[in-house]
């Protein structure tokens, strides 16, 4: 209906200009990568994840997770107040 074409990795990345992104992935119920109890998760992606984490750090708002590096570049995740997961993300 909405011709989003979904890719091997169950998403799709839309690109209404050079250099940014939207991104939707579709995760199964029984998914490890997302947290059942939760509808969405925001990805948000940043210039320098380092630099991101020090301001993280700064502002006194803990990482729920170490830093993961991979082919598709490098994830930090936090929550918001009401406990919903974010990821962020160095391309």
């Amino acid at each position: 209906m909405l011709k989003i074409e979904i890719e091997n990795w169950n998403g799709t990345v839309i690109k209404p200009q050079l250099g940014n992104e939207t991104i939707f992935s579709f995760f199964t119920e029984n998914d490890s990568y997302f947290p059942t109890e939760q509808q969405v998760m925001l990805n948000f992606q940043v210039h320098d994840i380092n630099e991101t984490i020090k301001h993280l750090e700064h502002i006194g708002v803990p990482l729920v997770k170490k830093k993961e590096i991979s082919e598709f570049g490098k994830f930090i995740w936090i929550k918001d107040p009401e406990g919903r997961l974010i990821e962020l993300w160095e391309k």
